[in-house]
């Protein structure tokens, strides 16, 4: 009985506790509604929260100014997106599926932030460390059961032969939301030290299995700042080498997937590149042609699912010029030079996102982009 007061005692925590449960499901809660628009439980439920929130928060509204003061810089970005979009609109290259990925981000956005506002009985970031957990128990069971899920590729997703790609149904994704939770399962070491290191070692076999090289690097980047940041040096040295072990020892049936020293995806990513810069046009430059315009659902080795290029620059370039580029350089620096001396784990799993989000433009992935942001500390 106190467990279920403490996971459902009030309706931030019952609808937030709802979230992370249908968040860890991952693909199996996805509402397909077109050929390339879906919806998913939690979107739904996200939606929900941030109606209960703004209506809490209606009497403080009107003291948006002192945000807007302090966050020149980003607002004066969203208009520059938002002006872009209207224009891409107005050409057509922006449509309503576009207005409805932007509602998504801000839908998103909002509730991270409410998060650090709204009482909840335990902590968001706990929710999230139980959310990718099981995510990565998930995972393990789909590889050592049902290694060969090349069969869903009937249903628009890529071949994957032995690597997990566990609910996310893409071991690229998976891959960034493991490294994640590791990272967040630093934050319970001085309570729970054991099942904090047991879990990353499950976490380190479960990122090894799923042979994304993105999330490798990513990976490599967490064990390498934590390592010179805290005084635990043979703990990090231990995962290491659990981890090349584990890459190593796995098996290698054969297939593109398995072979770090593959290509094919490289190619992807080049031609990818190149669709997404050669339709800018003139001005189109200096704004870009939209967010979510008509050329994200351009994409180089998937049917169905991938929305966005698959580097973030590039997507920044295409989407909102080279002015939004400066914009979005700017804020970055500034962000992180903040976070890290707030931060400095969570900035790493930032800067791990980012690298990763060269490859497979990760942050801006439904999951990750929740995962990561919605752990951050106020």
């Amino acid at each position: 009985m106190k467990i279920f007061k403490t996971l459902f005692g009030d309706f931030f925590t019952a609808f937030f506790t709802l979230f992370w449960m249908s968040f860890s499901l991952g693909q199996l809660q996805r509402f397909q509604l077109s050929n390339n628009l879906a919806l998913y439980l939690h979107d739904v439920l996200i939606t929900v929260f941030v109606i209960g929130f703004l209506w809490q928060q209606k009497k403080n509204i009107l003291k948006l100014k002192s945000v807007l003061k302090n966050n020149k810089l980003e607002f004066s970005f969203l208009i520059w997106i938002f002006l872009g979009m209207i224009i891409g609109f107005i050409e057509s290259r922006v449509g309503l599926k576009s207005f409805l990925y932007l509602f998504r981000l801000i839908d998103y956005g909002i509730f991270v932030f409410a998060l650090t506002k709204v009482k909840i009985k335990y902590s968001p970031y706990l929710g999230f460390i139980f959310a990718g957990s099981i995510i990565s128990i998930w995972g393990l069971w789909q590889y050592f059961v049902i290694p060969d899920v090349r069969f869903l590729n009937i249903f628009g997703w890529d071949n994957h032969y032995y690597r997990l790609i566990s609910t996310l149904f893409d071991p690229a994704f998976t891959g960034m939301v493991l490294v994640i939770t590791l990272g967040l399962w630093q934050r319970l070491v001085k309570k729970q030290k054991v099942a904090v290191v047991i879990m990353q070692i499950i976490l380190t076999i479960a990122i090894a299995a799923t042979f994304s090289r993105a999330s490798y690097l990513a990976l490599g980047i967490l064990f390498f700042t934590q390592w010179l940041s805290t005084k635990e040096k043979k703990k990090w040295i231990v995962l290491s080498f659990i981890f090349i072990s584990t890459i190593f020892l796995l098996p290698k049936p054969g297939g593109e997937g398995v072979n770090l020293a593959r290509t094919s995806t490289i190619d992807a990513r080049r031609e990818n590149a190149q669709e997404n810069l050669v339709n800018l046009e003139g001005s189109e430059w200096i704004w870009g042609r939209g967010l979510f315009n008509g050329d994200s659902d351009k994409e180089s080795y998937t049917n169905n699912h991938a929305q966005l290029p698959d580097n973030i620059l590039i997507m920044i370039i295409n989407s909102t010029g080279i002015f939004g580029l400066i914009y979005s350089l700017k804020i970055g620096f500034k962000w992180l030079n903040i976070f890290w001396k707030k931060d400095s784990l969570w900035t790493s799993l930032l800067i791990g996102v980012l690298i990763h989000s060269m490859f497979n433009n990760t942050l801006l992935q439904p999951f990750v982009f929740l995962q990561l942001w919605g752990s951050k500390k106020d």
